[in-house]
């Protein structure tokens, strides 16, 4: 679970019972637990602990994954239903700029070195998204292909 303290303009604690969502994963006894996602450590230490358990043949792992969305849910979204010194307290923990940091600090690499990685990335997704807006649409008998292991699944519509 991706929780950004929202759904749209509501913050969880609004609209929902349980605001931490990994103890859904307790209905189902799987193994579930909070990972904070403004630490790029923390998150890849908990995705490949999941991800181990899983190559064992030991199931799934429910992880809730707390992080925080900078802009609206959409361009048209005042947010006003968050303040913006709520919004700079994470800018000031921000994951990317962290691991920035450390970099420069540790000197792993040099500000022209990061830029080009930046620049190189930037050209990367704006190929990415070219490709897709050329693309056409796929045929509609592919919505459901992939998506379920049991191929006969009651809901998929034919």
């Amino acid at each position: 679970i991706e929780n950004n303290n929202y759904a749209m303009g509501t913050s969880v604690a609004r609209q929902s019972n349980v605001v931490d969502l990994y103890k859904t994963g307790h209905a189902y006894e799987m193994p579930s637990k909070p990972v904070d996602g403004m630490s790029c450590e923390a998150v890849h230490e908990a995705i490949a602990e999941a991800a181990e358990r899983a190559r064992k043949g030991e199931g799934p792992t429910l992880l809730e994954i707390k992080t925080y969305r900078y802009k609206g849910h959409s361009m048209s979204d005042p947010q006003k239903y968050r303040t913006k010194e709520e919004v700079e307290k994470y800018k000031a923990i921000d994951p990317i700029e962290t691991v920035l940091n450390k970099i420069r600090k540790d000197k792993m690499a040099t500000d022209k070195a990061i830029e080009d990685i930046q620049k190189k990335v930037n050209k990367e997704v704006d190929e990415a998204v070219k490709f897709a807006e050329e693309s056409p649409f796929p045929d509609p008998s592919e919505l459901y292909k992939d998506v379920y292991m049991q191929q006969d699944y009651p809901y998929i519509i034919d």
